[in-house]
């Protein structure tokens, strides 16, 4: 059931009753319209030095005249010893003191003027007019002196919107320091050289089989809508915009992303957490066929903007999907990246972006308050005339529930990033728990040439006040107060924002894929969005000139436009390959949301020759699924976007989809294939496309030396959609005395019909000859403890020497231990390791075959110790990767996550390697003993 703040629940229902509805009396709430008289007088002594500051610092934000001062730094220090109750600051500052700021001015004129202040450029804008630099903060009044600078601001930072799994629980004084020392590991490594083709970065890694496939393709319809209507995003390009491509090469390397994936040059944010490949990965799951292209969002909100028109008119992308918040971004006005996004889906682009992870107010987890300025009264008026607002029912201050951080104030006056006019000035401050004293605040000026923006880059735990003041001089405007990951306890709808509020683009909130219970998502109201996910709608003011849309900007005058934002819902916590996005935690948010719902418009134009971007629109809203409240609701929006409705409503076609069902194998004159004998072949074909297969025929081949057939041909009845259709003439072969006993014989059908679809088609099995062993030969590694390195992406490997006859029909690999314990320091196990969550193990053949026999087994949480005397056999019932941390030493047999039968039909003999890796600094171990059974076949005729 929805929870909704008690406190604006009684703010409303105190209004309904003013209206004379029956509604019952709500709870009494503290008035708290009288601000006791120190946190007037220190809020006013702030507003007592903003109003003296010189010209240089009225150019310069009040977090850096603040962090230079130290004025809240001494706050900080006596508000509470305990960690947990103690404001941070959220401020990037390097090695040398210096402060990463944005400078709004003449970016080759002022490039000397920081450089010679000791400071550093680290990216300019000439069409934006900006500078982001890292500056001494006791230089910067210096450098705001200068006539060309216009203003000096902590650099505008971004989020992207990726979520820890719900109620994933990190150990304290444990899994703190892991991510620590990962994060020292990231902040010391060196990003590899890119290998550039003609304008883009590119990998070079060689292609594999993928490794993980988003739950999020079997849900949404799209691995249905392959085959029914041959929907894989051929022909169309989709560029992604987050944080960074970190692991891109590896990703190619296991075939999780095709090897043509590009980057823009100097746009691979570099190093990251890699969330740009997590979500290439999906939109690749979802698309195989669609070309990939990334670029960074970090480097700037300008860069951002340039990338997103890069994307499209450069690399001529059809679908753009990003994750990314700005956190100055504007919630009623379209900013510089939100006039980008409305440039490129003019020209014909499909914009797909993060709604938010902001909570919602139905859910009870919203951390905005949004609403018209109203003034608190004579009692919370300063001498100075500022007033305090009133959050409803007469309460001063909204207290944080949950901790949370940076604190933003948005309020409804025209002024974009590259032409800000606020003249209306209104600040933020927050108090402690008796609204006694301010711990932090932020004053900008804003005199007409002002962002309408005030930032407060602190995480800020629960039971601090936020209390929202308004210059004398200052009209009454549409306020929006945020807390990033937080809660307040007096809440609103209208969490999303900024450029994912674009009109013509999507915003997408987040469905957990584990609603779908392993099948396609259905409609209906209890099918929820995430608790964290944010709602809407969007009410916007200005148009992108800065001119009044419909007069007024306030909520009570009626004025701007409402957009219905979010539009749609997409599948969040699904597997990826990247470090961080696996296990027990996999990808959650609505980061992970925007690329499934961004492919599935790819899969849209791609199967749908001609199809107009308004009818991709369209098609997407129309198809979804509707859950949460009936029809348009403002946590879903329309609906969970849905593969095969879309591409109905888009006017694709059904097509044939021909796969191979049972196939009946005959030996002659023996119970198996075996060398030197014969056989027949009848295989059943189904059709699992749309449409109607007819006149159909094949012709039956093979790749296998000594393998020859002597019936190649058949024709096939008609084959309906959904239905089976076996061959009347059977296939024959033969097969030469010199074949190894149990090799695979290939072979492959070559089909052809009348209908819809691609054909001719191949179809590829193999049958094996001989009788599959029941007696196994074990191979155990010989040599010394191998250490695994600590936190390395390259692992190790091992190799293990076998020598067998014939081919393998099975094999089992085991990790040893004379004795097993759980013992850290325990040196008679087969794998010792003080965190096995970490760990990935795999295995490859002499022929180059390679499967994962598991990868961080029990989740990144599963701080068990070491392996002993575990047997991966493919049969068992119990998974190796759901094991938990009271399992170990992990003895037992279980079975592997990539299945050992991959190896079948290959000669054993050769080195095997097993490959380790630890995916997580701070905990080592070792592989200390193993081996493989090794089961053959017999050909005794």
């Amino acid at each position: 059931m929805k929870r909704v703040s008690w406190l604006l629940a009684a703010s409303l229902m105190s209004s309904l009753i003013a209206c004379g509805s029956d509604e019952p009396t709500p709870p009494a709430v503290q008035d708290e319209a009288d601000l006791p008289a120190s946190a007037a007088q220190q809020i006013e002594a702030l507003l007592d030095e903003k109003a003296a500051r010189t010209p240089a610092q009225r150019k310069i934000s009040s977090a850096l005249l603040y962090k230079n001062s130290g004025r809240f730094d001494a706050v900080q220090a006596v508000v509470s010893k305990d960690p947990a109750k103690r404001i941070t600051s959220l401020a990037e500052q390097d090695a040398q003191g210096r402060v990463l700021v944005d400078i709004q001015g003449d970016p080759i004129a002022l490039g000397p003027e920081i450089t010679t202040r000791g400071g550093q450029v680290v990216g300019t804008s000439t069409v934006h007019q900006s500078v982001r630099a890292w500056i001494n903060l006791d230089r910067i009044e210096e450098l705001a002196a200068d006539a060309r600078v216009h203003a000096i601001r902590p650099a505008f930072q971004a989020t992207t919107n990726r979520e820890d799994a719900p109620n994933a629980k990190f150990r304290a004084g444990s899994r703190a320091e892991r991510l620590a020392a990962m994060q020292r590991a990231r902040e010391s490594w060196t990003a590899p050289a890119s290998f550039a083709g003609p304008g883009v970065e590119t990998a070079t890694a060689s292609a594999g089989p993928g490794s993980k496939l988003s739950q999020g393709v079997k849900a949404h319809g799209a691995e249905r809508a392959r085959k029914i209507y041959g929907a894989t995003g051929a022909g169309v390009t989709v560029g992604v915009i987050s944080d960074s491509d970190d692991y891109l090469e590896q990703s190619i390397a296991t075939g999780d992303l095709p090897a043509s994936t590009i980057t823009i040059p100097g746009q691979n944010g570099r190093p990251g957490s890699g969330e740009g490949t997590a979500m290439m990965e999906i939109v690749h799951d979802m698309a195989p066929d669609a070309n990939l292209v990334f670029a960074t969002a970090f480097n700037s909100p300008e860069s951002f903007a340039d990338n997103i028109r890069a994307l499209r008119f450069t690399y001529h992308c059809d679908v753009i999907v990003d994750d990314i918040i700005y956190y100055f971004e504007s919630p009623y006005e379209d900013d510089i990246i939100a006039q980008a996004v409305a440039d490129v889906v003019a020209d014909g682009a499909q914009y797909f972006s993060s709604a938010g992870n902001a909570g919602n107010f139905d859910d009870g987890t919203s951390g905005t308050w949004e609403g018209d300025f109203k003034p608190a009264g004579t009692l919370a008026t300063l001498p100075s005339g500022y007033t305090v607002h009133n959050f409803g029912n007469k309460v001063i201050s909204d207290r944080i529930e949950k901790a949370g951080g940076p604190l933003i104030l948005h309020w409804s006056d025209p002024g974009t990033l590259a032409a800000p006019a606020s003249s209306n000035d209104y600040d933020v401050f927050v108090l402690d728990q008796d609204l006694r004293n301010v711990v932090a605040a932020s004053t900008d000026l804003q005199d007409g040439a002002g962002l309408p923006f005030e930032y407060l880059g602190f995480n800020l735990p629960p039971g601090y006040r936020v209390v929202i003041a308004k210059h004398p001089e200052a009209e009454t405007r549409a306020i929006r107060a945020v807390l990033f990951n937080g809660e307040l306890g007096i809440a609103t709808p209208g969490s999303t924002y900024g450029h994912s509020s674009a009109a013509a683009g999507f915003s997408v909130a987040a469905v957990n894929v584990a609603e779908a219970a392993g099948g396609e998502f259905t409609a209906g109201p209890t099918t929820p969005v995430e608790l964290y996910s944010s709602d809407g709608g969007r009410r916007v003011f200005y148009d992108r000139d800065n001119n009044p849309i419909h007069g007024g900007v306030t909520f009570a005058s009626g004025g701007g436009e409402l957009r219905q934002k979010p539009d749609i819902a997409a599948a969040d916590g699904v597997s990826t390959t990247l470090p961080g996005f696996t296990g027990l935690n996999p990808f959650f948010g609505t980061s992970a949301a925007a690329p499934h719902a961004g492919a599935i418009a790819a899969l849209v134009k791609g199967a749908v020759p001609g199809v107009t971007p308004a009818q991709i629109r369209n098609a997407l809203l129309q198809g979804a699924l509707d859950i949460e409240a009936a029809g348009t609701d403002q946590d879903s929006g329309r609906g969970i976007a849905s593969v095969m409705n879309s591409l109905k409503k888009a006017g694709a076609k059904e097509q044939v989809y021909l796969e191979t069902n049972a196939i009946t194998l005959t030996p002659t004159g023996s119970d198996a294939v075996l060398p030197g004998g014969a056989a027949t072949l009848r295989v059943q074909l189904v059709n699992n496309g749309g449409a109607k297969a007819t006149l159909v025929s094949a012709v039956l081949s093979t790749t296998t030396p000594g393998v020859t057939i002597t019936s190649a041909s058949s024709t096939y009845p008609n084959v309906a959609a959904g239905a089976t259709a076996t061959n009347p003439m059977a296939y024959a072969f033969t097969v030469s005395p010199t074949v190894l006993c149990g090799a695979q014989v290939s072979f492959n059908l070559t089909l052809n019909y009348t209908g819809v679809g691609t054909h001719p088609t191949v179809l590829s099995f193999s049958v094996p000859t001989g009788r599959p062993g029941t007696v196994p030969t074990t191979f155990t590694y010989a040599g010394a403890p191998v250490a695994i390195p600590d936190g390395d992406p390259a692992g190790v490997d091992v190799a293990l020497p076998v020598s067998a006859a014939g081919a393998v029909s099975k094999i089992a690999f085991h990790i040893d231990g004379s004795v097993c314990s759980a013992d850290p320091a325990a040196t008679t196990v087969g794998l010792d390791h003080t965190w096995v969550g970490d760990i990935t193990l795999k295995l490859t053949s002499p022929g180059g075959t390679t499967i994962s026999l598991f990868d961080r087994a029990g989740g990144e949480l599963n701080e068990g110790n070491n392996f002993c005397q575990t047997y991966l056999d493919d049969a068992s019932f119990a998974p190796i990767q759901t094991v938990t941390i009271a399992m170990a030493p992990f003895t037992g047999v279980f079975a592997p996550l990539q299945p050992q039968s991959s190896f079948a039909g290959q000669s054993a003999t050769g080195t095997w390697t097993v490959h380790a890796v630890d995916n997580f600094p701070a905990d080592a171990g070792s592989l200390r003993a193993f081996g493989i059974d090794v089961y053959g076949y017999s050909c005794t005729p």
